[in-house]
């Protein structure tokens, strides 16, 4: 592992804000993936700057979709369906987190700029099936007009000019308006559901129109031209209508225009404009400059319906792939230096209130009796000694005979000294070994570690919550597997309030390593400038190596780090560390590390 601060560590970072999202990050292994309830990264340790950005955007997006997306709406068996309704949810959701987060506007932008200057983000091209050109016409100028990443704009209106080659005349036109919905009219993912709806149904529409107008034509020419009668004059028929201009399908009679053929197809034009690009109003229009021959090239679809049929029965590998599930890929994919050390989960432990009253009925008056004491040193400590001063409120009696000497500091002040304002955060083992029976020096049973152990930590944790300035912590490793730890109280949380979760039974290994870092991170996100963390432990880590080189990246850190050792010393792993022999010395041993803790501060 290189040695780094924890404060820069890719694990803590990410879990750090998740924290700050409301949603479960998981950092571990060589996946990024998400299942609607926790987001998995890897745990890389890498130097990839664009690699970061690309996961703090996912992170991000996948937060967005955690906190507001419906994940039981079902989409049927259109593909094109669920992937448009995607593309304009993906949206919504930013858009929204946004309102909470702003800074994640920037963070995903970030991540758009860079693909699209790596060549990963590009735009439709004349060949791609209809189906990908309308799903990227719809994310890029959505992207772009409500989310503000203009870097997309080239590529909108690259895209604009295919999605016309392709389509009817109209769609844009319509389409436009409807996505103009975006975001403000969409207040859930079935609202962007309704509008693909309506997406869809107008292009059904406007295909219909068109193979109406080819219908038109042939009618067209039969009021105008002789029977043929053979061959030759199938020919001399063809020539004649190529000579006739006034039999071309652009001159319909009016009472034989179909709805959306009126003449205002040039003021629709204008407003795609417009709109194509709104925060940028002295870019070049979007659309091509000559907009009447555009709308002449697209009104000859030669199989209107063989176009919309190939449209709806688009399958996944006819639409591009989405771009945040490319980012998941990506990111798999180039997290070689991955490391060891997992950010384990925070499981929330079993609760057992009742014998958690219990235990707290038992401990209340000897943590009652450890508190006094320690805020008593605590406040002995932040008032320094009486200073004499030449000027003050209190005169101090005692010097006035000093007066004639010429001595003139005759005033007492007290300095006060700043409290401990510490945040301590307390591992506990809950390993296997801790339920184990063990003898006294006679060889007297008593007793399993666990018990005591608990004990101990809710009698410490209640007496750092009366001491202003402290904020204390406690995890019990490991929680239901290896992987994850046991939250017995988070810092800010009130003791009284989770005494059910310190009612464990001992099992399972010692992932030291992974609790510490679930340990620094809870440290880091706490205000207060000064952190302890505390490991009990009466086992070996499963990894030693490990272990070292994360203790130190926490001291690098400026984490204090202290070791307590049940029956075993612990001093190779932890530079302030004691060793209890006996379970009798467990309460009084750790109110004297905690004394030392707090007053050296």
């Amino acid at each position: 592992m290189k040695n780094r601060t924890l404060h820069n560590a890719f694990p803590i970072v990410a879990a750090a804000i998740g924290n700050r999202f409301g949603v479960k990050v998981s950092v571990g292994g060589d996946k990024a993936e998400t299942d609607g309830q926790t987001i998995w990264l890897p745990a890389y340790e890498g130097d990839d700057a664009d690699y970061q950005d690309y996961a703090w955007g996912l992170l991000a997006h996948e937060a967005a979709h955690i906190r507001y997306s419906d994940f039981t709406l079902r989409f049927g068996h259109s593909v094109l369906r669920r992937r448009l309704c995607g593309a304009i949810e993906d949206v919504r959701i930013e858009h929204e987190l946004a309102k909470d987060f702003p800074g994640t506007r920037l963070t995903i932008r970030t991540v758009i700029e860079k693909m699209i200057a790596k060549g990963d983000f590009v735009a439709s091209s004349i060949d791609d099936h209809p189906a990908n050109i309308l799903y990227s016409f719809v994310l890029k100028y959505l992207r772009a007009k409500v989310l503000g990443q203009s870097a997309l704009l080239p590529l909108v209106e690259q895209t604009e000019a295919v999605l016309k080659e392709n389509f009817p005349k109209g769609v844009v036109t319509r389409l436009k308006g409807l996505l103009s919905e975006v975001p403000e009219g969409l207040q859930s993912e079935s609202d962007c559901l309704q509008l693909t709806d309506r997406i869809l149904t107008m292009i059904e529409q406007e295909f219909e129109q068109q193979r109406q107008r080819h219908q038109a034509q042939p009618s067209a020419d039969d009021d105008t031209s002789p029977e043929p009668d053979d061959t030759d004059q199938d020919v001399e028929t063809a020539d004649f209508d190529d000579s006739n201009s006034s039999d071309s399908p652009d001159d319909v009679e009016p009472d034989e225009q179909l709805p959306n053929d009126t003449d205002d197809e040039s003021s629709s034009e204008s407003m795609c404009n417009e709109d194509a690009n709104p925060e940028n109003p002295d870019d070049e229009p979007a659309t091509p400059s000559n907009p009447q021959g555009e709308d002449e090239k697209n009104a000859e679809i030669a199989d209107p319906m063989g176009v919309l049929q190939t449209l709806l029965s688009a399958g996944d590998d006819d639409i591009e792939q989405d771009l945040f599930e490319s980012l998941k890929t990506a990111l798999s994919l180039a997290a070689e230096n991955v490391s060891e050390l997992l950010m384990p989960s925070g499981d929330e432990p079993p609760m057992d209130e009742r014998a958690g009253a219990f235990l707290l009925r038992k401990v209340q008056g000897e943590s009652g009796k450890i508190r006094a004491a320690l805020q008593g040193l605590v406040q002995s400590q932040t008032l320094s000694r009486s200073q004499h001063a030449c000027r003050g409120r209190r005169m101090d009696g005692k010097r006035l005979h000093r007066l004639p000497l010429g001595e003139t500091k005759l005033f007492q002040r007290k300095q006060a000294k700043a409290a401990p304002n510490t945040a301590i955060h307390l591992l506990l083992d809950k390993s296997e070994s801790m339920g184990y029976q063990i003898s006294d020096s006679q060889g007297q049973p008593m007793g399993s570690r666990m018990p005591i152990a608990l004990e101990a930590t809710l009698a410490l944790a209640l007496a750092f919550e009366g001491i202003p300035g402290v904020n204390p912590g406690v995890t019990a490793f490991p929680g239901h597997q290896d992987d994850s730890v046991f939250r017995l109280l988070e810092h800010g949380q009130r003791v009284n309030a989770r005494t059910g979760a310190f009612s464990l039974a001992a099992t399972g290994s010692t992932p030291m390593t992974e609790a510490i870092w679930f340990g620094a991170a809870s440290l880091l996100r706490c205000r207060e400038p000064r952190k302890v963390l505390m490991v009990m432990t009466d086992g070996q880590p499963n990894e030693s190596l490990s272990t070292l080189e994360l203790l130190q990246r926490c001291r690098d850190s400026g984490i204090e780090t202290v070791g307590v050792g049940l029956g075993l010393d612990v001093s190779h792993l932890f530079p302030i560390a004691i060793t209890i022999n006996d379970l009798s010395e467990l309460r009084a041993q750790l109110f004297e590390l905690s004394k030392a803790v707090l007053l050296a501060a």
